[in-house]
């Protein structure tokens, strides 16, 4: 299947993820799920998050396409004192657990939790010393 078929293929996954309230982008066979709440509204949120990604899921079983649960990441963006307020909690589905992870890597950018790029820049050097070392 081409790119242009796949993409009509999953256009409706784009409705079950906004019925959920969520935003959702796309890059080839990667589906990135975003949601915006306060800091002291997380712990509903996470609930929210999970019920969605089950609804998610399902859809996807339903289409013949698999939810890869091993290659799931989720973080906590905003300031130092937002993210204070909010504890750790991994996001519970019924047949994986997925924690919190303080960076995520999205298409080749490593993001930290402050989006200091700091991590990236890091990663970025390391590569760098690598290939000049060769």
């Amino acid at each position: 299947m081409g790119p242009i078929l796949f993409l009509l293929y999953t256009t409706e996954l784009f409705d079950v993820i906004a019925e959920c309230g969520l935003t959702g982008h796309t890059y080839a066979d990667d589906t990135q799920v975003y949601i915006s709440t306060p800091a002291t509204d997380h712990v509903d949120e996470v609930d929210w998050l999970a019920a969605c990604i089950e609804r998610i899921r399902d859809w996807m079983a339903d289409n013949h396409l698999k939810l890869n649960e091993d290659k799931m990441q989720i973080i906590w963006l905003g300031t130092r004192q937002q993210l204070n307020k909010v504890t750790a909690r991994a996001l519970t589905l019924p047949n994986a657990t997925v924690e919190f992870s303080t960076t995520v890597k999205d298409q080749g950018v490593v993001l930290d939790s402050q989006l200091t790029m700091a991590d990236n820049m890091a990663a970025l050097s390391r590569s760098c010393f690598f290939y000049i070392r060769q």
